[in-house]
């Protein structure tokens, strides 16, 4: 793959969507829950995608064609704007992506793909863990360690700069004792957050010298 595609594949993988690795680790992780029914457990479900190398299996491959996504707001017209950083991180992608302009349209929509493939992943985690009795007692945490260009700026993956859509990323939560919202919360919150906003769910006391707060 890694001969074939260097970054990017621009048609749907030779395999099928139970060979990605979602699929897979969710398979595992259901397999090992129903082994700690008996028991408190902390469970961390960490997918590699959405990722480079760009690539996913049919169904997904064809969800988002490229002509059926919205444009980008942004365009390496806009570099200039940015700073030498962005023009640099836009030199060295184009040495490794020659053809990115010209193939971003489809990137976008393997990226898109890789995203559908988690959220349907995560639906069958959850449900599974209803299945097997333990959705009323578990705390579920989303989130994601960064966002990726996607194409605002003719730039893929990430690099240069704090951008929206770098930094603004979804953190979720939901299960036992959370009431869910109707629309989303602003405030500004931090993965550092997570560990203490757990402790405080638990009744357990915040660790002397925890950066971040409980969100509880």
């Amino acid at each position: 793959l890694n001969n074939k595609a260097r970054g990017q594949y621009l048609e749907a993988t030779p395999f099928p969507a139970e060979a990605q690795n979602p699929v897979k680790m969710v398979t595992k992780a259901l397999a090992w829950a129903e082994q700690q029914k008996d028991s408190a457990f902390f469970m961390w479900v960490s997918m590699p995608e959405p990722h480079n190398p760009y690539q996913i299996s049919e169904p997904y491959f064809s969800m988002f064609s490229p002509e059926k996504i919205p444009a980008t707001l942004t365009s390496r017209n806009d570099l200039s704007k940015k700073g030498n950083k962005y023009e640099i991180l836009a030199e060295l992608e184009d040495t490794a992506c020659p053809n990115l302009a010209k193939d971003l349209p489809r990137l976008r929509g393997n990226y898109l793909g890789m995203l559908r493939l988690i959220d349907d992943q995560t639906k069958r985690l959850i449900e599974g863990f209803k299945a097997a009795g333990l959705y009323e007692n578990t705390i579920f945490v989303i989130l994601s360690d960064h966002g990726d260009y996607c194409g605002e700026y003719g730039l893929i993956r990430k690099g240069a700069g704090v951008p929206e859509c770098l930094t603004r990323i979804p953190m979720i939560w939901a299960g036992y004792n959370i009431h869910p919202q109707k629309s989303p919360m602003d405030a500004h919150v931090s993965i550092a957050d997570v560990f203490p906003t757990i402790c405080t769910a638990i009744g357990a006391d915040i660790p002397l010298g925890v950066q971040g707060r409980s969100l509880w």
